[in-house]
């Protein structure tokens, strides 16, 4: 087996800088971010709103100050700044951009905005119990002066979504006004607007660049992720290939460059990552893969590099194809097995396991595992979900892939 030190310089061998290429060697396009913002909810739409259902008993905010959108009762204030970003659809293309800030009441305010000029409202209410697909008519007034009748909707139990279509005026209106308001007939919430001018401007260039921008970030106090925290959506799709006890590790150290993954984890023995990248049109998943895996196969200096790729498999949502890497050195071999897929909107994704020569039967039970769990997924797709690795919730789970832990 080899040591901490070999094993750690093979690593940087095999990933560190491996590219993604074509056959024709041409890097391809910018980083998909692989943590996209977390306030996923529906896209911004112009599509005429449906008639409004059954109201629910219980109203739809967490308050219950009288409906009067006039009356002030002291609006909610936010913490500390916004953040958010772009946001794509679970084909890979640009969707729309959308921030949110947290509020001393505990309540989340989210605003998106789509290449149309079309304006989603959100609020996030922790705890509340909203019925999906109830809708309510809901007043949002700015400053007392300007006012929308609007009909809410919840997409989640504890989210509610306000569509406007386009309505620059009502944007004007948040970007420069000092308080928004959502009353519905029985409930009223009020917001404190601090700092829309800079962000609402910055969520239009972002729209206008088709997320081509940097993070939009104005929090003075940054929230550190914990090491071992992964995004939700790709712990569910490590959980559901049956993967217990994974660990973040942290690449904060690595210049972005250089880093051998978007993002890394390790499992037991064995190390993962992820990489995500927009492909050329007419790009086919064999070249990509292959692509890839001769570029892993150069850095295996000094030992001896084999190869392994499976056929490509055509699934109705994806392309999907697994195969491995093996550098063997007189110290020993490190394996690296490999899953690869395609999104028909060219979004390529390669998911990784390094292994020890001791330990390579689990790296490739998590790759089988992870392939089963995306044939799932491309077969039944979870519905209004942004990206498979953001939301992938398969119903079921392939056996476990134990980790000697218990």
């Amino acid at each position: 087996m080899l040591d901490k030190a070999v094993a750690a310089a093979l690593s940087s061998l095999l990933l560190l800088g491996a590219a993604v290429a074509h056959a024709d060697g041409a890097q391809v396009a910018e980083l998909v971010p692989v943590n996209p913002p977390t306030m996923y909810y529906p896209a911004p739409s112009s599509g005429p709103a449906p008639a409004p259902r059954t109201v629910a008993p219980s109203p739809p905010a967490a308050s219950s100050a009288a409906a009067d959108p006039t009356e002030k009762t002291g609006p909610a204030e936010l913490e500390d700044g916004w953040e958010g970003g772009p946001s794509r659809d679970r084909d890979g293309k640009f969707a729309y951009c959308a921030i949110e800030g947290r509020f001393d009441t505990g309540h989340v305010l989210m605003i998106a905005r789509n290449v149309k000029g079309e304006v989603n409202l959100g609020m996030g209410i922790p705890g509340a119990e909203l019925p999906n697909g109830e809708q309510w008519k809901v007043k949002v007034v700015v400053d007392g002066k300007l006012t929308r009748e609007r009909r809410a909707l919840a997409p989640k139990p504890d989210m509610l979504v306000i569509p406007n279509g386009k309505d620059e005026e009502l944007y004007t209106a948040l970007m420069n006004g000092k308080e928004v308001v959502f009353a519905s007939d029985a409930d009223r919430m009020a917001f404190a607007l601090k700092g829309t001018k800079k962000v609402l401007t910055d969520l239009k260039t972002c729209v206008d660049k088709a997320g081509a921008v940097p993070p939009i970030d104005t929090r003075t106090k940054k929230v550190a992720t914990r090491p071992d925290e992964l995004p939700e959506g790709l712990a569910d799709l490590l959980k559901a290939a049956g993967v217990r006890d994974v660990k973040r590790v942290s690449l904060e150290n690595v210049p972005k460059g250089e880093r051998p993954a978007d993002m890394a984890w390790r499992i037991g023995p064995i190390v993962g990552g992820i990489r995500e990248r927009m492909v050329e049109e007419g790009s086919k998943l064999e070249d990509l893969s292959a692509g890839y895996v001769d570029a892993m196969k150069k850095r295996c200096e000094g030992g001896t590099p084999t190869a392994s790729l499976s056929a490509v498999e055509d699934l109705p949502g994806l392309m999907l194809r697994t195969g491995s890497v093996d550098c063997a050195l007189k110290e020993g071999k490190m394996h690296v097995s490999l899953t690869f897929f395609l999104s028909p909107g060219r979004l390529f994704t390669i998911l990784f396991h390094e292994a020890q020569e001791a330990d390579i039967g689990l790296a490739d039970k998590v790759r089988d595992n992870l392939a089963e769990v995306l044939r799932r997924l491309a077969v039944n797709p979870p519905s209004a979900q942004p990206s498979t690795q953001s939301s992938a919730q398969p119903s079921a789970s392939p056996a476990p892939a134990q980790t000697g832990k218990p």
